[in-house]
């Protein structure tokens, strides 16, 4: 009875193991989907930018400073 519970018992293991490899595998795919998303939305964020610096750039303006100080200072 030992020779057949061992294959068994095998072929179980394999089967939990395999279980865990597909969820892994899902929530690995999960994740660079979300990624891409990330990198695509940042890619149109870089391009808006882009497009102002040269706007700003055939203009003769310059982006102004964050904390720039009023005139009477």
């Amino acid at each position: 009875m030992e020779s057949t519970h061992a294959p068994e018992t095998a072929i179980a293991d394999l089967q939990v193991r395999l279980t865990y490899q597909e969820d892994d595998l899902s929530q690995l795919n999960l994740t660079v989907a979300r990624q891409q998303q990330e990198i695509d939305s940042l890619r149109q964020e870089l391009q808006r930018l882009r497009e102002l610096i040269a706007s700003q750039a055939q203009n003769g303006s310059s982006p102004a400073p964050a904390h720039e100080s009023p005139p009477h200072y």
